[in-house]
């Protein structure tokens, strides 16, 4: 029995530290005083080339991308984008996003792999949001949840974004990413 209470306090003590430190994060208004102003329906809006690689959850590389997007503003103000990607290791996915702006710091989106909407918030260079996707649509546990931070650098059309994957609140894969304009 007393080593039952010692697991629970120990589990007790480790989610009370994660939410802590959860409440210290950065947030989107921390960036509000960037000269720069990322706007995520206009930067997605034509063609852009990424290229990235996927870190085990010790920070390990494992798996590279490249990435091409593509995307088209509609007559109502939101873009249709659609991504191309091939991994190293000969695997290929695509993604089609809906991206509508709700006013000027927030937006939301959905894709076709995605479980529900991803909401986001920008201020100055940088965007951050959050969704759920799903693996493998036969499955309903293979579903991974996203954080993503995007940071435009100053000055350029270079943005810079990092994901951090969880599965049930564990962190399985972290994803180093950066993306630029293609000049046509």
């Amino acid at each position: 029995m007393f080593t039952r209470l010692k697991q629970i306090a120990s589990i007790v003590c480790a989610v009370s530290a994660y939410c802590l430190t959860g409440c210290a994060s950065m947030q989107p208004t921390d960036f509000a005083g960037s000269p720069t102003r990322f706007e995520l329906d206009r930067y997605f809006t034509g063609h852009a080339r990424s290229w990235g690689v996927f870190e085990n959850d010790s920070g390990q590389p494992h798996r590279s991308f490249v990435c091409d997007s593509y995307g088209k503003r509609n007559n109502k103000g939101d873009v249709a984008l659609h991504q191309d990607f091939q991994f190293s290791d000969g695997k290929t996915q695509t993604r089609d996003w809906r991206i509508h702006r709700i006013n000027e710091t927030h937006w939301d989106a959905t894709a076709n792999d995605m479980i529900g909407t991803a909401k986001g918030e920008a201020e100055g260079n940088a965007f951050y949001w959050q969704y759920t996707i799903s693996l493998d649509k036969e499955n309903p546990l293979a579903t991974v949840h996203i954080s993503q931070w995007m940071y435009l650098a100053e000055g350029t059309d270079t943005l810079m974004t990092r994901l951090i994957i969880t599965k049930l609140g564990i962190t399985v894969s972290q994803v180093s990413e950066v993306i630029h304009h293609v000049r046509n």
